[in-house]
Parts: C-alpha cells; structure tokens; sequence
C-alpha cells in the first residue's frame, strides 16, 4: 500500500499528534464515568453490604436512659461499651455489641436524637437504631423491624399508700394524676380513667416535681421512664394497673432492595429477647444507677402478669 504524503509530513504523523492531544481528554472523561459509577454503586449498596465492606456496624444513639447513656464519670462498673473514644452504656450499647460480635465487625455508635434519627438514617449517617418507635410518619421514610425490641407498659408512680391496682380503681375524681400535656400517656389516661383529676403539665421534670411537692397522688409514665424517675426521688412506688397496656419498642434502619440485613437483626432481637438477653441488658442499667432489678418494671411483657 503506498503512503500519502503532504508536504512538511505525512497524513498519519498528523492524525497521532491528533490522537495524542486528545488523550488528557479521553482520561478526564474516563474518571469522571469511574467516579459516576462508584457513586452509583455506593447509593445501591445496601445496608448489609456496607457492614462487610466496612466491616463496622454503626448504631445510632440518642442520650436516653435507660436505653442510651454516654458516661463520662469512668467508672468500671459493667455495661462499658466503647466507641471513639466515649463510654456508652444502656440497653442499645450492650445489644448493638452482640450483634456487632456476632457479624464479626467493629460497633461504632453516631450520636444522635429520637426527633432527627429519621433523617440521619437516610443520610446513612448510621446502619440502624434500637429502641426507635414506628409511626406511620416514620415508615413513610424509614424501614422498621416487624417485632419488638422491648415492651413498655403504661404506669402509675404513685404515693406507697395508695392500695389502687386497676385503672378502674384509678378512676377516682379523689385520684389527683399528673400527665405530660397531649402525650400518649395523656391521652390514654384520659381515656381509661377519665373521672380522675389530672394536671396536664408541660414536660415530665414539672410533672414529677408536682409529685415530689404533693399536689399530685400519682404520675402516668412508661415503666423503665417510671422507675428510673423513683429511684431519683426516692419516694412513691411503681403500679402496672390492671390490665396492663403494652407498647413496642421497635428498630429502624434504612430500605432496602435486599431483606438481608433486616433477617439478619429480626432473627438476632428474637433470640435476644425470648433467651433474655434484652432483660439483662435493661437490668444491668439498672444496677449501675443503683435500683435493685427486682423493683423495676420489667420490659418482657410475658412478665407483667
């Protein structure tokens, strides 16, 4: 085949310096299409994917006791969960190690709060949270667990006198109850002792302090919130009126294509539930802000008879 030539070169020593040109260019496109598809494929991995990759399971954690406590007083006592450098104890802590154990990751706890963990999960800001209640709010954006982590009833911290044991015997215009204003507590009270006197207060400190001060007979609380607030006072006795009206306790994590993650942590919370492990976890809480166990409403239901 004979070449063709131009004057000053030929054809095909212009068409390399072309081709050489346009390199850089052809290198930049092909990062920018990498880049595309590395975002592409971190926005479909799904939640049980990033923890083997990471090998790290992040739990989200909003200060609450009993369920969630950062501890900074260094006591050694049991419970210690550490994560970057803070101590954390409380029952999410101690069951979100288990089962980082059990998946054979590290447990990196994100704190965070009830009224924002919705949103820190879409952010994948964390993998999952404990003891996070499903609404229908919450569901539109988030995935939930299809049983119960824990099961809280509704109770009466009450004076040690007061000999009332059924939400019957509670409905007693002589029966002076403090609520937290528009509250479920509130409006269930309202509705299975309606002929009671109530204080409807703000928050849950000015409902205890009007316990404290007299001017209430009882609060209507959830259990562990109940014993937890005993123990501080030290005064007054948790009742679980008959009958007893349970609440779940639940679980969030993000949606995915891919139920393995959610088997993984529904299977994981039965075993931990029915084998008594969540108890435990509650109860060692307990004895760390010193209250003996054996008085504190339990949060297995299947207990509450």
């Amino acid at each position: 085949m004979t070449a063709i030539i131009s004057k000053g070169g030929s054809i095909m020593d212009e068409s390399r310096r072309s081709l050489l040109a346009m390199l850089p260019m052809v290198g930049v496109a092909g990062g920018m299409l990498g880049a595309s598809a590395a975002q592409a494929q971190e926005q479909v991995e799904d939640t049980w994917e990033l923890v083997m990759r990471t090998k790290k399971l992040r739990l989200g954690a909003a200060n609450t006791e009993p369920w969630y406590f950062k501890d900074v007083s260094g006591s050694n006592a049991p419970g210690a969960i550490e994560s970057n450098g803070s101590v954390w104890r409380g029952v999410g802590p101690v069951l979100g190690k288990q089962l980082a154990d059990a998946l054979g990751v590290s447990l990196e706890i994100v704190e965070t709060t009830f009224g924002t963990a919705t949103a820190a999960l879409q952010a994948n800001q964390f993998d999952f949270m404990l003891m996070l209640d499903g609404t229908p709010t919450r569901a539109l954006a988030i995935d939930f667990l299809p049983i119960a982590v824990a099961w809280f009833p509704n109770v009466i911290l009450t004076r040690d006198d007061v000999t009332a044991t059924t939400w019957k015997e509670f409905d007693d215009p002589k029966f002076r109850v403090a609520v937290v204003l528009g509250s479920a507590q509130d409006q269930f009270v309202s509705s299975a002792s309606p002929n009671a006197t109530f204080s409807r207060l703000q928050g849950a400190p000015e409902a205890l302090a009007a316990f404290q001060s007299g001017r209430v007979d009882g609060v209507c609380l959830v259990g562990p919130e109940a014993d937890l607030a005993r123990a501080k006072l030290q005064m007054g006795k948790v009742v679980v009126p008959k009958p007893a009206y349970p609440y779940p306790a639940s679980a969030g994590f993000r949606y995915d294509a891919n139920d393995r993650f959610k088997s993984f942590l529904t299977t994981s919370i039965a075993y931990m539930y029915y084998s008594g492990a969540v108890q435990q976890a509650f109860e060692q809480f307990l004895s760390f802000r010193g209250i003996d166990p054996h008085t504190a409403t339990s949060i297995m239901r299947e207990s509450w008879s």
